[in-house]
């Protein structure tokens, strides 16, 4: 290998190894030496052989079956052909380098293996693949950061709208606090909202209030821009007038914003913005959507607490118009039950008031005969009159106290004395053939409306009375028992009123406190008494209940009814 030859490689900074034909070392040069290692001329194939198991190759196009060819670069030289390779060399734990391998020949004298350093330029390379990794990921960031400020930002702007008009029941308010917030959001000069009447729309609230003589005026659009507003799509266009019917145009031209607003899936309204922005963004188109569903939202809940806010109101007055009827039929109730009596009272009164009236006329056929018997005579009227005065003067004041229609309020009463004044009204249908047995225990004071009170006990007497009587057409001879009994059960005032009449019968007892039934004769009976009798005692917080047939410990009776009030 001439000098000139082995000049040229000893300068090159590429490692370099020739081999001869007989694949012995004839040269390598400073670099090889540097980088791998100092081989001598008798080592051949023997050097690269000891430095192949820190030699990584990326593919290899050479087969061989001798295990000492194992090595590509070997086999390469072997073979006598042209071969390249790139292959990773670990030169220690901290240096490496990244080669491109070619073996060759020179005449068929010589073999040269050439380790081209490409790690710089891979370095260089991986660089470049790095910096266009990070240019993309940092597009990708800007874009997903811009994406989030506007997302943060659509979000700000519906929570602030949603904030303002969130709470706000009043439909009225609403609507013109939304319209205000449109306005805000998208710099509008001006804006109305307009409710949809069967086929037209026509402006109801209008913002600033400047506008407010367009209120009621009639809106008309195209039909594609209907058929948008009425698939819930919003409509953005350039325009030159508010309106197709609109009679003077806008002083400039202008982005009209329409927005179509639902309630319960059907379309309300719209509003209408009117803005110099010559161009929607899509993160404006996204917020108009979010505002759209907020509003329309928020006009649900406005819609169905004014419905409830009505159905209460109605409910209100329904129950107070209950009340007054409930008032009326008890007053109708008491006024039935006291017609009833008043024949009766009516002969009592003329009974005493007959015989003070015979007194008179025989004190006056008297007088001109006026002796110690005639004296004798008058004293005895006298007394007489004064009774009959009397029983006059305690019906009159058991009837008023009786009849409190307008009492209100609750007061303290005696249960026992308020039973005794019933008995009293009635004390003239009950003198002959009826036994009147009282078990009045010594109870306390009860706040209630006494007069409710007595309106039961009379009810359930006079039933009683008319279930006894209906007895005795058949028998005569019979005797009517009715026993009122009165006792502290716990917390509660106990009031039991028995009787010995025919009874309930089974199919009725369901029926018995059911407003309407009665089983007197037509004309005879409301069908009232009992219904209001649990009202009433329900009012006091009480119940009312009734045994009829065999009651247990009073065999001589054949229905009680029993009363139960809270002392407290």
């Amino acid at each position: 290998m001439s000098n000139a030859l082995i000049s040229f490689y000893h300068n090159l900074e590429e490692p370099i190894i020739i081999y001869d034909k007989k694949l012995d070392i004839l040269y390598h040069n400073l670099s090889f030496g540097k980088v791998f290692t100092q081989c001598s001329q008798t080592q051949g194939l023997d050097c690269l052989a000891k430095l192949s198991y820190r030699f990584s190759y990326q593919m290899c196009f050479i087969r061989s079956e001798d295990v000492r060819t194992y090595n590509p670069i070997i086999s390469a030289i072997k073979n006598d052909i042209n071969f390249s390779t790139f292959a990773s060399y670990q030169k220690d734990e901290n240096v490496s380098y990244h080669f491109l391998i070619k073996a060759f020949s020179v005449k068929k004298r010589y073999r040269i293996v050439y380790f081209y350093d490409i790690t710089n330029e891979l370095k260089t390379e991986k660089l470049k693949e790095e910096n266009e990794r990070l240019r993309i990921q940092n597009i990708e960031f800007a874009s997903t950061n811009s994406k989030a400020q506007n997302q943060a930002v659509k979000m700000a702007l519906l929570n602030r709208i949603s904030l303002s008009i969130k709470n706000e029941l009043d439909i009225k308010t609403l609507i013109e606090k939304s319209l205000k917030e449109l306005s805000i959001v998208f710099g509008a000069n001006k804006s109305y909202f307009a409710q949809f009447d069967k086929e037209d729309f026509k402006i109801k609230y209008t913002y600033p209030n400047v506008f407010a003589p367009q209120i009621g005026e009639k809106l008309i659009y195209p039909k594609n821009i209907l058929d948008e507003l009425h698939s819930n799509i919003n409509s953005i266009q350039a325009c030159i007038k508010e309106h197709d019917g609109a009679s003077i145009p806008l002083l400039n031209p202008t982005t009209r914003i329409i927005m179509p607003i639902s309630n319960n899936e059907q379309l309300y309204g719209i509003a209408v913005i009117f803005t110099p922005k010559k161009e929607i963004t899509a993160l404006e188109r996204e917020l108009l959507v979010g505002i759209s569903m907020q509003i329309s939202s928020s006009l649900i809940q406005a819609s169905l607490f004014n419905q409830i806010s009505q159905k209460k109101e109605e409910l209100e007055n329904a129950i107070k118009e209950l009340k007054e009827t409930q008032l009326q039929l008890i007053n109708s109730e008491k006024m039935a039950s006291l017609g009833q009596l008043v024949a009766s009272v009516a002969h009592e009164i003329n009974t005493p008031l007959g015989a003070i009236n015979a007194n008179n006329e025989m004190m006056a056929s008297v007088f001109s005969n006026f002796d110690i018997k005639t004296l004798d005579i008058l004293k005895e009227i006298n007394s007489t009159d004064k009774e009959a005065i009397k029983r006059i003067t305690n019906i009159v004041q058991s009837l008023k106290r009786f009849v409190r229609l307008d009492e209100t309020v609750q007061q303290e009463a005696n249960i026992n004395e308020e039973l005794d004044l019933t008995l009293s009204l009635i004390h003239h249908k009950i003198k002959n053939n009826f036994i009147i047995t009282k078990e009045f225990d010594p109870i306390p004071y009860v706040n209630c409306y006494p007069n409710m009170l007595n309106q039961v006990f009379l009810n359930i007497l006079i039933n009683a009375i008319h279930s006894i009587e209906d007895i005795k057409v058949q028998d005569n001879g019979y005797i009517g028992k009715i026993k009122l009994k009165t006792s502290v059960d716990g917390e509660n005032l106990k009031i039991s009123i028995f009787d010995n009449g025919k009874g309930i019968l089974p199919k009725d007892e369901k029926n018995i406190f059911q407003a309407g039934f009665t089983t007197k004769k037509k004309g005879q009976g409301t069908g009232l008494g009992l219904a209001i009798c649990k009202k009433i005692i329900e009012k006091h917080k009480g119940k009312i209940n009734f045994q009829s047939g065999k009651i247990v410990d009073e065999p001589d009776y054949k229905t009680v009814f029993i009363i139960e009030i809270p002392l407290l």
